[in-house]
């Protein structure tokens, strides 16, 4: 993949929201990882904070990309 490739898909997961947004999520993701809960829990939140930014995560499925599960 080149480079272009994945700052295509890095705007395209901020949803137009830029630095500004990624700060946020990084402190979001933070804040998760140094959280009680399971490793588990805590990637199902951090996709469920993707999905917020990036718009619909597993849409078509109802399910979090990578196949997680409860």
């Amino acid at each position: 993949m080149a480079l272009t490739d994945l700052i295509d898909k890095a705007r395209e997961l901020l949803g137009g929201g830029g630095v500004d947004a990624l700060a946020d999520k990084a402190g979001e993701f933070s804040e998760i990882a140094q959280g009680e809960g399971s490793v588990l829990e805590k990637a199902q939140q951090a996709v469920e904070g993707l999905g917020e930014v990036g718009g619909e995560v597993g849409a078509a499925s109802g399910d979090p990309p990578g196949g997680l599960q409860a």
